[in-house]
């Protein structure tokens, strides 16, 4: 778990975590410099229980760099994120644990909860199209497992780290395991998802930060996505694609986008299998792609 000036949803996080049915764990928090009490929080309940390892950054390094932090500590075989915000059912790990099966991760659905704890009329997969990834071309265009109900195999790390701050913890994550045995997913809810103005990332990316002020700008940060999926691959037919799929993403020539068009329209029923859309939908994407890269 990442924590940072967290304190006024913590303990709650804390208890369910603490309340999990599952026998074996270890719990690695990572403060990231708070200087409200969530520190002093981790501490207290650490004094309590054994389990508790305490990490504590000197200065704010953001949540990337402190998952990454926790995640390198980790002994464990298998390795689950918390956000600091939100709270668990009991049952969430030992549910994961038994669904995981050959794949490398899996993840549930989650319940939407307002500030006060009251569950929304809204799951995520209401919001968003949740299913298992089974290629690395699933990511092409983005995904949608998040970290907050992830369970993963060490081995994903291998491919994950170092994160990169061109994008989110999860998707490298998520895409990183579609490298090794793939992705499954448990449509059941295990997390409350708590929903306000404080989110780091919240279920409605609509409301996000934008992380970009121009067309060029996303553009740019769109591409690097691309070659990060380029140079992370390790099945070397899809690293063929992305790499060529890099080029013709940073370039604009008509060359390009006829390229980068013939490319997607081949592999569109991985590469927007997560975007939910029919046949007809995929089939027309693949032509915005000669005007736009995204």
């Amino acid at each position: 778990m990442a924590t940072y000036q967290g304190e006024k949803y913590l303990k709650i996080q804390i208890e369910s975590l603490l309340a999990q049915d599952y026998p074996n764990l270890e719990f690695i928090w990572v403060d990231d410099a708070s200087t409200d009490q969530s520190l002093s929080i981790l501490k207290a309940y650490a004094s309590q229980d054994a389990r508790i390892h305490i990490i504590e950054n000197l200065k704010n390094e953001g949540h990337n760099a402190a998952f990454e932090r926790g995640m390198k500590a980790a002994n464990g075989d298998l390795i689950a994120l918390s956000d600091q915000d939100d709270y668990w059912i009991p049952s969430k790990i030992s549910t994961l644990v038994n669904g995981i099966g050959d794949c490398s991760l899996v993840y549930s659905d989650s319940q939407l909860i307002d500030p006060l704890g009251k569950e929304l009329p809204l799951k995520m997969s209401s919001l968003k199209r949740q299913i298992a990834y089974n290629s690395p071309l699933m990511y092409t265009f983005g995904a949608w497992a998040p970290g907050h109900t992830m369970l993963f195999k060490k081995e994903v790390l291998e491919t994950a780290l170092p994160l990169s701050n061109w994008v989110t913890h999860d998707y490298l994550l998520g895409f990183s395991a579609t490298c090794h045995n793939g992705i499954a997913y448990i449509p059941i809810s295990m997390v409350h998802y708590r929903q306000h103005e404080s989110n780091a990332i919240g279920a409605d990316l609509k409301k996000a930060k934008k992380l970009y002020n121009t067309r060029s700008e996303r553009n740019m940060r769109i591409c690097e996505r691309i070659k990060i999926l380029a140079e992370r691959c390790s099945y070397s037919k899809e690293k063929q694609i992305f790499e060529q799929l890099y080029l013709d993403f940073s370039g604009n020539s008509l060359i390009n986008r006829m390229r980068r068009c013939k490319t997607v329209m081949k592999y569109r029923d991985d590469m927007l299998a997560y975007k939910g859309k029919s046949s007809l939908g995929n089939f027309l994407y693949c032509f915005k792609l000669l005007f736009s890269i995204y």
